[in-house]
């Protein structure tokens, strides 16, 4: 059928996702080559394409008549998937978000398709996981092509740390809700929200007066972690911090609230609790969280997470009514489907994941997957369309009602991996053929050279599957550093310092617990002014020979506390500071790591690493390109400014060539 300009779109119902259906068909067509058509009542004598849709679903139909062609979708958002599908046969393809990842032909005429298709989703729910602050800022454009990919649910994976590992920073979601919401409401897409916040429903303040509400670990109570969930205060505290969550963010239809991110030992051994597994301690607070969501927000849902320690099932406990599983596997091989006989460790988590849907329900079940993770792939997510497709054909065939596939980084992405559009279309069709969908994916974005690209992609899938297809029964065991890497897979970017960073963290809590003692006189020493005492003057940054009183990295890294200190400010300036006698002492060692303020090259990071929030603790920072090329010093030696000398000085690589550029 040959588009003509006395074509309609005529719309059946006034629903914003239909209306969002009529408008994106009108303005694709007229981009590809179309007439522009206008939207409204179809003329009895003229031809038109009607839309029309039922009350809820996802799946759509598409036939022609003698008026011209109807498109009806089972619910507003199965209209909308229908103009897509619709645009895709006209060869309109969206890889990924913005223009860069939008591929569309142009025609000299449009001619519309005449054959007649029924289509429905394998997997119900279709989620996309937004967990890093860079992906967030860009929400709009990621909320835009997940709808366009047909995916139903926006995942934000949030956390309220300051550094911010795998997830968004709670206080950033605040900020971009006003401008995202519209944008999941328009397109008809649900919201999830949460993360690892079982910790911030508990403050640790109370560890002083109540000790008895946190975790006893053999020895003592401890607030380090998790919480005692046998103890009825601890759950009455749970779900009053619950209801208080919701409040303050009711847009979400799912919440999650999730135990602490770490493998053993952080869950209650008391009298109360010590009969009790990790899974049924996780699975008891959640269900004290779901009775505190159930009083504000009765249709809403919590999550589970079955990760970790807690992917055995529960045995127990049994879960609430408004309680879903949520199953993350993430320590599997990505070098065979989870439900293929290949490896023995996907075995043992396609298990575990039939027993938690047996513990569940089919209906209540969900995957937490990890195609897209720039941490777990160390920011390359190789191409994975035999494995993605072998794993939705398992999910499927499991009754997993959601899957789910975390986005994040420690970087802008340069080019979208291929397995986000993979995903997508193989999670509403798992018997599509992988590889003809990678090569269209190359086709769209290597126009003049699609075979070579999709070479390109074979290749790097193969070169990574040799090191993704562990299993500790076949192999040998990997050490680095002393570190198993098949027992213990890498965590995060900076999993090369985990035992420096344990080091670290035991020096704070040494060196904190020093300080605490001083401060209430049980060791000798001069007393500090109260915080606000009028008679407080600021501590002396140098002393008369010119070296620091006390460099603020020693409070910064070692104690982990120095913001919350009230000396904190004025000796934080010795960052920005320069020395009244400067001494001609070089920033950094012949190693290139960034000296301390005291002549010994044992320092591996920047001393205002705390007060410019680089992500790089523990790294060696002096060998990061610098963005604009520029040294952050004057020629005497000074900083060139305050601010910059905070945010510089730990991109800026060292001058050998001109060590007197290096001095402070």
């Amino acid at each position: 059928m040959l588009l003509t300009p006395d074509w309609t779109i005529s719309l059946v119902g006034d629903h914003p996702t239909a209306r969002l259906a009529a408008t994106e068909l009108q303005r694709t067509l007229q981009r590809i080559g179309g007439p522009a058509l206008p939207i409204g009542v179809a003329n009895p004598d003229g031809q038109r394409i009607l839309l029309r849709h039922g009350t809820s679903g996802d799946g759509f139909t598409r036939m022609s008549d003698g008026q011209g062609m109807q498109l009806r979708g089972d619910g507003p958002r199965g209209l909308l998937y229908a103009v897509y599908d619709l645009l895709e046969a006209l060869g309109c393809r969206w890889f990924g978000p913005g223009p860069s990842g939008e591929h569309l032909p142009r025609y000299e005429q449009v001619t519309l398709p005449t054959e007649t298709l029924a289509d429905r989703p394998a997997i119900g729910g279709r989620c996309l996981i937004i967990g890093h602050d860079l992906m967030l800022a860009d929400g709009e454009q990621w909320i835009i092509w997940a709808a366009r990919a047909r995916l139903n649910t926006i995942f934000i994976h949030t956390i309220s740390a300051r550094l911010a590992l795998g997830a968004c920073r709670l206080q950033r979601w605040q900020a971009r809700r006003r401008t995202l919401l519209p944008l999941l409401l328009e397109r008809g897409m649900q919201l999830e929200l949460g993360g690892h916040h079982l910790r911030d429903l508990l403050p640790r303040a109370r560890f002083q007066r109540s000790p008895e509400l946190f975790r006893f670990d053999g020895r003592r109570r401890t607030p380090d972690h998790n919480c005692c969930t046998g103890n009825p205060a601890t759950l009455k505290i749970l779900a009053q911090a619950t209801i208080a969550f919701a409040r303050r963010f009711p847009e979400a239809a799912v919440y999650h609230l999730w135990p602490d991110d770490i493998l053993f030992g952080g869950w209650c051994s008391c009298p109360l609790c010590r009969d009790l597994s990790p899974a049924d301690q996780a699975l008891r607070a959640a269900n004290a969280c779901a009775a505190g969501l159930a009083e504000v927000r009765p249709n809403a849902r919590l999550a589970y997470l079955a990760y970790h320690d807690t992917e055995a099932p529960p045995q127990q406990v049994t879960p609430a009514a408004n309680v879903d599983l949520l199953f993350a596997p993430r320590p599997r091989s990505y070098a065979h489907g989870i439900g293929g006989a290949e490896s023995a460790l996907n075995r043992v988590y396609s298990s575990r994941l039939a027993a938690n849907i047996a513990r569940f329900g089919p209906q209540r079940s969900a995957v937490f997957e990890y195609y897209l993770d720039g941490i777990l792939f160390k920011s390359a997510p190789p191409p994975l369309p035999e494995v993605i497709a072998a794993d939705m054909r398992h999910y499927r065939n499991a009754g997993v009602q959601s899957v789910q596939v975390l986005l994040t980084g420690d970087r802008p992405w340069h080019a979208i991996p291929p397995n986000a559009a993979l995903f997508a279309r193989l999670a509403w069709e798992p018997d599509a053929d992988p590889s003809a969908l990678l090569a269209e994916i190359a086709a769209a974005r290597a126009p003049r050279t699609p075979e070579a690209l999709y070479q390109a992609y074979c290749a790097l899938g193969q070169a990574w599957r040799a090191a993704l297809d562990h299993d500790p029964a076949e192999r040998p065991t990997l050490l680095l550093n002393l570190r198993d890497l098949v027992s213990q897979p890498p965590t995060d970017i900076l999993d090369m310092m985990a035992r420096r960073r344990q080091a670290a963290s035991s020096a704070s809590i040494s060196c904190g617990g020093r300080f605490l003692r001083w401060r209430k006189g049980a060791l000798p020493g001069r007393r500090l002014p109260p915080a606000h005492s009028p008679k407080r003057q600021p501590w002396p940054l140098n002393r008369p020979s010119g070296r620091p009183v006390q460099c603020c990295w020693n409070c910064c890294w070692r104690a982990r506390s120095c913001i919350s200190w009230p000396h904190a400010a004025p000796r934080a300036r010795c960052c920005a500071t320069p020395w009244p006698k400067p001494r001609p002492r070089s920033m950094h060692s012949s190693t290139g790591r960034v000296r301390m303020c005291r002549p010994t090259p044992r320092l591996t990071t920047c001393c205002c690493a705390r007060f410019c929030n680089s992500t790089w603790i523990g790294s060696t920072i002096a060998t990061l390109p610098h963005p604009g090329g520029a040294s952050p010093y004057e020629p005497n030696g000074r900083p060139r400014s305050r601010a910059c000398s905070r945010r510089l000085c730990c991109s800026a690589p060292p001058n050998l060539s001109n060590p007197k550029q290096n001095l402070i």
